[in-house]
């Protein structure tokens, strides 16, 4: 069975820490798309506006979007 990913948070480092720990506590593994800190070890220049982004897969979205509504970020 194929799954789907969607993105559901994006934001600063400290936020997606928090929201990844909350995810991983609750059974998530979520996909974590950092292009500052795939940029910096590759060796390239990086736009510092640039958001990390939160993808999880589609069969666990709702539960996902509840803990993320339930942290209020």
């Amino acid at each position: 069975m194929v799954t789907s990913k969607e993105l559901i948070f994006k934001g600063s480092f400290v936020e997606v820490k928090r929201v990844e720990s909350e995810l991983i506590s609750n059974g998530i593994n979520p996909i974590i798309i950092n292009k500052k800190q795939s940029a910096i070890l590759s060796g390239f220049g990086y736009n510092p506006n640039d958001q990390i982004l939160i993808y999880v897969f589609s069969d666990q979205l709702e539960l996902a979007k509840q803990i993320i509504k339930d942290l209020a970020i």
